[in-house]
């Protein structure tokens, strides 16, 4: 069973390097992402090239708090830049639905972090 750690860091893998193999490798073909905050979902093909863009440099201080063969639920920090909104940085709460070991529906919710 893949943890969700190792989602997590295949997320940060792929925003790091800039390589959408990563997240390739763990999204069913019929992925979506859900960013509740933003009321906007990205299929898996928009996933992957979003993860190459550099609008998140990464993701780190994961806190799982579920982990099952068909869930992942917990939290993490993600930071990166834009255009539009300079740098960012922010606190996240995501779950995951998995089958077959691979992720289908991905729900993401950011609150910016106030320095």
């Amino acid at each position: 069973m893949t943890t969700a750690t190792e989602f997590l860091d295949a997320f940060n893998n792929s925003f790091v390097n800039r390589d959408s193999s990563y997240l390739d490798a763990i999204m069913a073909e019929n992925c979506t992402i859900h960013f509740t905050g933003l009321h906007q979902t990205m299929t898996r093909r928009e996933c992957l090239d979003w993860s190459e863009s550099g609008f998140c440099n990464g993701c780190d201080n994961y806190e799982i708090i579920q982990d099952t063969d068909d869930s992942i639920a917990g939290t993490h920090r993600a930071w990166g830049s834009s255009e539009e909104d300079g740098k960012w940085n922010s606190n996240c709460f995501f779950f995951a639905k998995k089958m077959g070991g691979k992720i289908l529906e991905w729900y993401v919710h950011a609150r910016p972090i106030v320095d």
